[in-house]
């Protein structure tokens, strides 16, 4: 049954890089990710990875979009966001850990200072407080932790049944991070926390499909996926600064 928490709690974050994003009425062109360091560009596992795609846009097609699109026909707005908010809120310690664990005190402190404030005077997390006091949401998981160590220097990207893009070093620590997430560790009724990661899956899916919708729209969705995801976990690993292309790197002629 932990295997399935974990699980469960793994969908529960599969859509983050869109969530990202979930404001923007339409998808613009990316340039692709040119920095070896922490991401391998060749894709090596294109054709398994084109497969999972097509069987995920069929999932989302057949029960993911029917689901999202009831939540946010009949639920109202105020009240998604009251969702969104909690659901946000209950990742704040682990992004704190791993801040820590990053070398990145005083982001760690402010994540700290963010869940408590929010978690009080936000109503349990239902308001966001904090970011308007000054404290935004940083995110930070083990995979970018791992990458700040140089235990992995380059990562493949992978796509996952259900889950969505991952790239192979986001993956590993993505199961870290739902092995101790606080929804597992400090929930005590198994129902309890079946209800409350899937209520969390259902809120970030819905964020995110109106963008899987939009995907379509591409010359190449797949690729765009995958740029748009590696350029997303490149940002996230630097903080928003990643490095420079060197142009030496590209063959012009």
């Amino acid at each position: 049954m932990k295997n399935l928490n974990i699980l469960l709690i793994s969908i529960a974050l599969t859509f983050n890089w869109l969530n990202a994003h979930a404001n923007e009425n339409t998808l613009t062109a990316v340039e692709p990710v040119v920095s070896p360091k922490v991401m391998n560009t060749l894709d090596p596992y294109e054709d398994f990875n084109r497969s999972v795609y097509r069987f995920n846009m069929g999932f989302h097609d057949l029960i993911g979009a029917p689901v999202t699109g009831v939540y946010l026909d009949y639920v109202p707005s105020p009240i998604q966001t009251g969702f969104s908010n909690f659901f946000s809120n209950l990742t704040v310690p682990l992004d704190m850990v791993n801040s820590l664990l990053q070398g990145k005190v005083e982001e760690g402190l402010s994540s700290f200072m963010r869940f408590t404030i929010n978690s009080t005077f936000g109503l349990g997390g239902l308001l966001d407080i904090a970011t308007s006091a000054g404290l935004p949401k940083k995110d930070e998981d083990f995979g970018q932790t791992l990458s700040v160590w140089g235990v992995w220097d380059e990562a493949s990207y992978v796509m996952v049944p259900f889950l969505g893009p991952r790239t192979t070093r986001n993956l590993a620590g993505m199961i870290v991070d739902s092995s101790v997430d606080p929804i597992y560790e400090y929930t005590n009724a198994e129902d309890e926390r079946n209800k409350i990661i899937f209520g969390s899956t259902v809120v970030n899916y819905a964020a995110a499909a109106p963008l899987i919708d939009s995907l379509r729209s591409q010359p190449d969705p797949y690729i765009f996926m995958r740029e748009s995801y590696l350029q997303f976990r490149t940002n996230l690993i630097y903080d928003g600064n990643p490095p420079k292309a060197n142009l030496d790197d590209f063959d012009f002629e």
